[in-house]
């Protein structure tokens, strides 16, 4: 495959410079020169294998099908704020080739020519990247190329799952491949979503370690010779790492969200004192002051024995009411409320973010939320805009307008969907629509969310960077949920 630096594809990209290559395949850095403003983008040039001499044609056109269904599957899944975006995918002369979003940052494996990872880097490190393939798999892909090269994070902390090489399957003979035998499973694991598990085990423990080894264990675990890598770590987080590289079946986690839920639940687990209820507790029935004990207690049996551990139980019941309740006035605390009485609707937003009225009767906007700035240089901050429109017509149904939603986007030019999903807004029935934009040369991302009551429909739209969206979707979904219409 000869280099094509300093060559424009369709008339459209040049080729700036090679970043990586192998056998069948390379990647380059190029630019869009029909959308200057946007970032350099990366191309993925990719020369399918097939049956040139028995079977020609048909086997090109098999390959070829393979290659624009995986394509497809890939453009749908890069909508992922974590995931780098897949532009556009094209074909010329029997070669295929990836645009997508070039993913400024620091690798994985960059981050180890320095030094070895911490627990608590591991612990985020897994726990992002077992996010994005929770998503990933749900969706019938799968990565297969998990590696620290493969993983990425940005200087604002954002981490990406990067280098997908699921579609390299599709245009080889040999289906059976991973792109970096040291990380590879057994050949007795599926080409599946449970390759990818295994392959991010041994990731995460060669960070840990510095090999890439087959297990790990715990500093403070009994150990014997040659036991496998060692990590200064918690057994709970060893035994998380065991799992997604086990050699049976019966070991291994069935899911990314399986091994997420054990995650958080090794990590996030309170500590309880030990309980007051073991035998050694109690006095010695053969001691002097047996008698003074049951004059006390009396027996401790039936319903004085269940008073006795009630009683017990009463200040730690307490404790943890309390610390509850506290959790749940701090979440409240938090936020504030906001009233509109000519519109009719209140809800709650961050005491951090700023409030203004717009009322603008052109756009229907009426009150815009915006984030605060989170350093000297956050030129861009999130923005929460609401609004209404009046239908005019009542016939008008939510899918209708949720059409010419859908149709408005497109026909922006610099706008593409990504989702579209029903949700309920104060008990109605609504919509979201997640779509990323350009403006300024930024790479933004919006989620427009709409109900109708009466004659008229109630609008939110929250836009913020495409590598920040995620990171305030969270509070802008408690924003939605606490919005009351009367």
């Amino acid at each position: 495959m000869e280099s094509i630096v300093g060559k424009i594809l369709c008339d459209r990209y040049r080729i700036i410079q090679e970043l990586e290559r192998d056998e069948f395949s390379a990647v380059y850095l190029a630019k869009d020169l029909e959308r200057l403003e946007r970032s350099p983008c990366q191309i993925e040039q990719l020369q399918p294998q097939y049956d040139r001499e028995v079977l020609g044609e048909r086997s090109w056109q098999k390959v070829r099908q393979n290659s624009i269904e995986r394509a497809n599957l890939l453009y749908e899944v890069s909508q992922h704020p974590q995931i780098p975006q897949l532009f556009t995918f094209f074909e010329c002369n029997r070669e295929f080739y990836l645009v997508r979003e070039h993913i400024e940052g620091e690798t994985l494996a960059q981050r180890l020519t320095h030094s070895l990872i911490s627990e608590a880097e591991a612990v985020s490190w897994l726990r992002e990247i077992l996010k994005i393939l929770e998503y990933v798999h749900q969706a019938g892909e799968v990565h297969l190329n998990i590696q620290p090269s493969s993983a990425i994070q940005q200087q604002n902390g954002t981490k990406f799952l990067i280098n997908f090489a699921s579609i390299k399957n599709a245009i080889r003979e040999d289906r059976w491949w991973f792109a970096n035998a040291d990380f590879a499973p057994p050949r007795q694991y599926p080409l599946d979503s449970s390759s990818d598990l295994y392959a991010l085990g041994k990731t995460i423990i060669y960070a840990l370690t510095g090999r890439t080894a087959d297990s790990i264990q715990a500093n403070s675990t009994q150990l014997k010779p040659d036991d496998g890598a060692v990590a200064d770590i918690k057994p709970e987080l060893a035994n998380v790492l065991n799992k997604l590289v086990g050699a049976r079946a019966a070991v291994r986690y069935q899911s990314a969200s399986q091994a997420l839920k054990e995650l958080d639940l090794e990590q996030d687990a309170i500590a309880l004192p030990p309980p007051f209820f073991g035998t050694d507790y109690f006095p010695n029935p053969a001691i002097s002051d047996k008698n003074k004990f049951s004059f006390a207690l009396g027996k401790p049996s039936g319903v004085k024995r269940w008073l006795f551990w009630a009683l017990l139980a009463l200040p730690f019941i307490i404790a943890l009411g309390m610390v509850f309740i506290g959790i749940a006035r701090n979440s409240k605390r938090d936020f504030t409320s906001y009233t509109n009485n000519d519109y009719q609707f209140s809800l709650n937003y961050p005491q951090s973010w700023s409030q203004q009225e717009v009322n603008d009767p052109i756009t229907g906007e009426i009150v815009v939320f915006t984030s605060p700035a989170e350093s000297g240089d956050d030129f861009f901050r999130e923005k929460v805009y609401l609004a209404t429109e009046y239908l005019p017509s009542k016939e008008i149904t939510l899918e209708e307008y949720a059409r010419t939603v859908r149709q408005r986007i497109k026909e922006a030019g610099n706008s593409e969907i990504y989702k579209s999903s029903t949700i309920t807004i104060d008990g109605l029935p609504g919509r979201s629509i997640v779509y990323s934009r350009y403006e300024g040369g930024l790479q933004l991302r919006q989620m427009e969310v709409f109900a109708i009551k009466g004659d008229r429909v109630y609008i939110a739209i929250y836009t913020a960077q495409r590598d920040k969206f995620s990171q305030f979707l969270k509070v802008v979904e408690e924003i939605i949920d606490s919005w009351e219409i009367e």
